[in-house]
C-alpha cells in the first residue's frame, strides 16, 4: 500500500479475555496513534465459518452470510456501533457467521476509532467460499 514504508504502523493481539465492548473501548483509546498519523488496520473477516465452507472459492453465498455481512456494513456506515458490539442479538445469522470471534473482533476497534467525520468506502464486497466475507472497508 505504501512502498516508501513512512506510514507508522501498530501491531496488535487480540486479548481473548475481553468481550466485545472490550475490544470496542480499546478501539477508542487507539484514537490518540489515529491522530498522530499511524495506520491502524482492522484484519479479520465480517462472516468467517470454515465449518460449513463450500470449497468453490465462487460458490453462492448462504444467505444468513449475506444478510449478516449486509447487517454490519450497513452498521458501520450509519455509525451504529451498538449494533455492531451485540451483533449476536440478531439471531442465528450472527451465529453462523461468527462461531468464533477472533476474525470479527478487530472490526470493534475500527468501530471504536471511527469519528463522525469520516468517510466510508467499500474497497471491495463480496464472499467467498459460501461463508467467507472478503468485505475491506476503509475508514477515514
Amino acid at each position: 500500500m505504501y512502498p516508501k514504508a513512512d506510514i507508522p504502523v501498530f501491531q496488535m493481539s487480540l486479548n481473548r479475555l475481553g468481550d466485545e465492548k472490550y475490544h470496542y473501548n480499546l478501539g477508542k483509546k487507539l484514537s490518540k496513534l489515529r491522530e498522530r498519523g499511524i495506520l491502524i488496520i482492522g484484519s479479520g473477516n465480517i462472516v468467517h465459518n470454515l465449518g460449513i465452507m463450500d470449497y468453490d472459492m465462487f460458490a453462492t453465498p448462504f444467505e444468513w452470510a449475506t444478510e449478516f455481512d449486509k447487517y454490519i456494513c450497513d452498521a458501520v456506515v450509519n455509525r451504529e456501533h451498538k449494533k455492531i458490539i451485540s451483533y449476536q442479538s440478531i439471531g442465528k445469522s450472527s451465529k453462523l457467521s461468527v462461531p468464533t470471534k477472533e476474525h470479527y473482533l478487530p472490526l470493534l476497534y475500527i468501530a471504536g476509532l471511527q469519528e463522525a467525520s469520516d468517510e466510508v468506502n467499500f474497497i471491495y464486497r463480496g464472499i467467498q467460499h459460501g461463508s467467507m466475507s472478503m468485505t475491506c472497508i476503509k475508514i477515514g
